[in-house]
């Protein structure tokens, strides 16, 4: 019985003992549990607070960047070459958007947007945003303020849009839809044109849709400077129309022409083909982008002639009257042969430029000493960039005066055995025009900021290649080329002409071909007093490939264009004195889609008055007198914005890119449909005249 009761005795101071240790194990779990919460709290709201804040930021306010307005493109005379209009795009927050088939229906109602690719976007998003269409014109587009949905945004953005394009595309260049500058100035110069983008917070309410709040940061956009270029977009186009034309009626692979302000080293026009249309980027190549004036070499062949000549002059080494030695056209030199294709006997110096001997030039510029020879190559800007404002440019290819060989030396004096760009060539003879003096050749002519100011680029006078009595020897033999030797195409009834002939051998596979050619005539004119200097070079051209048969004629009819179409206030005269122009009637530019803001210096610029019909902050739809026909000075052009079809007015738009077609059309309240894409080849109106149907190709 003791012992029954000791034992009972033992046990009961252990209940309590259990009791304690639960406690202290429930007391260590909160407080555990306790001090978990507090570093959570501390990570929260201490240590991650940027990153939760910025989460929250994100679920409540959206950042949308002000895109800056990107500055307009004007030629030499301050006709609007390119410039910026307004236009809708569309977006999505995939994450908040609920009726996705709804919205895309009612987007292709209004839009011509199939729904199907509109739904396709939406799914394959993978965030809280993805883009639905970009650069929409306005118009007809209104009923999209209509949309209410959750999740679906509009912007107004800055559309690039080339008023004379495809015409001097390449140096233009294009911009992506993003207005940042892919090619040409629109690249070299995006820093300037481009302006600097700000941006705006706004807040997202619960429904999703995203609005401006007063008290969020706004940075405002700085817009972009406009540039004025020193081409003449009349002559650009005068240029591009023979250089087409002539490319085909020969039907070379590829053409290139450029035409410089001798005095001032301007660059009045430029082009290639074949060429493209930076407001239909779509499939565009491209090769075709680049401005192969500046970017491709060639060996240019008798052309070169020139500078073996005024290294030879003006060193007092000959004279044009000095007698040389064609030996009947072939020369053997060891296990080589030079050879011209109408050989010549003993002949002046000058004569043998005008007949364009190899022979001839070959002994000549071996005559010349290397350092000399390498000297006035150098001078002339071959082997380095000349510095134009277009990105790509070439350095070319030459020889040091230790890597001349008796046989490279002789070759390289008619125009082998050197790489150059069609700009360097044109800019020696430019030179020469100059009265012996190099100047930097150009494309931008000023820079006018946000308060109208203007920077002009500075004339630059780099050196003087050769004396000026020289030059105007070498510029007498070289309109002997032109009145009696291989340029007699170039010639023009009245005036002196000064040019040369350049007809050289492609190397195919490291062979020269006897099939493939560059054929070129280099001239300026007049030759008295320069006003122009002008290279047209021909890629393979089939059957007559001589520079002489292809390339000068070509060369003429530019010149011919220019002097009679020429709105630029010129005064040539012939060598009796007589005016050759007349200039008191003027082209009528093509000004539909454009604002009407962006459409008067334009007319102003060619001299004519108009009376508008219509909203003053409108697009324009249509003109009378048509587009590209002659007028009066200061004649009245009249000019329609708005909805116009009960007068009877549907504008003509065939020949137009489907973008400006769509701004002239969904402008004056026409409702639009389109087939195909590219340019627009037709178009049709349905029974009532509202509806107008774009073919497209």
């Amino acid at each position: 019985m003791k012992s029954e009761t000791k034992t009972a005795n033992e046990e009961i101071p252990q209940e309590p003992k259990r009791k304690l240790w639960k406690f202290l194990l429930i007391f260590l779990f909160f407080n555990i549990a306790f001090l978990a919460i507090i570093i959570r709290l501390f990570i929260v709201q201490i240590a991650d607070a940027g990153k939760y804040k910025e989460q929250a930021k994100r679920q409540h306010q959206a950042k949308v960047t002000l895109r800056a307005e990107r500055g307009n493109i004007y030629d030499r005379n301050g006709k609007l070459l390119a410039s910026t209009v307004t236009g809708i795009s569309l977006a999505a927050d995939p994450t908040v958007l609920d009726e996705k088939e709804k919205l895309c229906m009612e987007l292709e109602s209004k839009t011509g947007i199939p729904a199907r690719e509109l739904l396709n976007k939406i799914n394959s998003a993978d965030g809280s945003f993805v883009w639905l269409a970009r650069g929409l014109v306005p118009g007809n587009l209104a009923g999209i303020d209509s949309i209410k949905m959750r999740g679906f945004i509009k912007f107004t953005e800055p559309l690039r849009n080339y008023l004379y394009s495809p015409s001097a595309s390449q140096i233009i260049g294009c911009t992506d839809i993003d207005n940042k500058g892919l090619t040409g100035i629109e690249l070299s110069l995006d820093s300037i044109l481009g302006g600097k983008s700000g941006y705006m917070i706004m807040q997202r309410d619960a429904t999703g849709h995203i609005h401006p709040t007063a008290n969020l940061p706004v940075i405002e956009a700085v817009h972009g400077k406009s540039v004025i270029l020193t081409i003449d977009i009349d002559l650009q186009r005068i240029l591009e129309y023979e250089l087409q034309k002539g490319m085909e009626s020969t039907k070379a692979s590829g053409a290139t022409a450029i035409a410089i302000l001798p005095s001032t080293g301007e660059i009045l026009a430029m082009a290639s083909f074949p060429g493209y249309d930076p407001n239909d980027l779509k499939d565009t190549q491209s090769g075709t982008m680049r401005c192969r004036a500046l970017t491709d070499l060639y060996e240019p062949g008798s052309t070169f002639k020139l500078i073996t000549a005024s290294a030879a002059i003006d060193k007092g080494l000959i004279t044009p009257d000095n007698l040389v030695n064609g030996h009947g056209g072939v020369l053997d030199y060891g296990k080589y042969r030079i050879t011209d294709d109408h050989g010549i006997g003993i002949v002046t110096f000058a004569d043998a430029l005008a007949y364009s001997s190899n022979v001839v030039f070959s002994q000549v510029g071996y005559g010349i000493p290397d350092s000399i020879f390498n000297q006035y190559i150098k001078s002339y800007g071959f082997g380095s960039k000349l510095g134009i404002e277009i990105p790509g440019e070439a350095a070319g290819k030459i020889r040091t005066p230790d890597e001349y060989t008796p046989i490279s030396k002789r070759f390289m004096s008619f125009g082998y055995g050197i790489a150059v760009t069609p700009i360097q060539m044109l800019t020696a003879y430019s030179t020469v025009a100059d009265k012996g003096v190099f100047i930097k050749p150009h494309i931008v002519k000023a820079i006018i900021n946000n308060d109208g100011d203007t920077l002009k680029y500075k004339i630059e006078q780099l050196r003087r290649v050769v004396s000026e009595k020289s030059a105007q020897t070498l510029t007498d033999m070289l309109v002997g080329v032109v009145d009696k030797g291989t340029g007699k195409a170039a010639r023009i009834e009245g005036y002196r002409v000064a040019g040369k002939t350049g007809t050289s051998q492609k190397l195919v596979n490291g062979s020269y071909s006897t099939q493939n050619y560059m054929s070129s005539f280099i001239g300026f004119f007049p030759a008295d007093n320069p006003e122009i200097a002008l290279l047209v070079l021909l890629d393979s051209p089939q059957g007559a490939y001589y520079g002489g048969a292809t390339a000068a004629p070509i060369f003429r009819n530019i010149i011919m264009d220019w002097i009679a179409t020429n709105p630029t206030g010129q005064k040539l005269s012939n060598k009796n004195g007589t005016r050759t122009t007349k200039n008191d009637s003027v082209y009528v530019p093509d000004i539909r889609g454009l604002y009407v803001k962006d459409a008067i210096p334009i007319l102003q610029n060619f001299k004519l008055k108009y009376k508008l019909t219509g909203d003053s902050s409108g697009i324009i739809s249509s003109q009378k007198p048509a587009p590209g026909s002659r007028t009066d000075e200061w004649k009245t052009l009249e000019i329609y914005t708005g909805n116009y079809l009960k007068k009877g007015i549907k504008p003509d738009v065939r020949g137009f890119t489907l973008r400006r077609a769509l701004i002239i059309l969904q402008n004056a309240g026409i409702r639009t449909k389109v087939s195909g894409s590219g340019k627009v080849t037709d178009q049709q109106w349905s029974s009532e005249g509202k509806t107008c149907v774009l073919i497209c190709n």
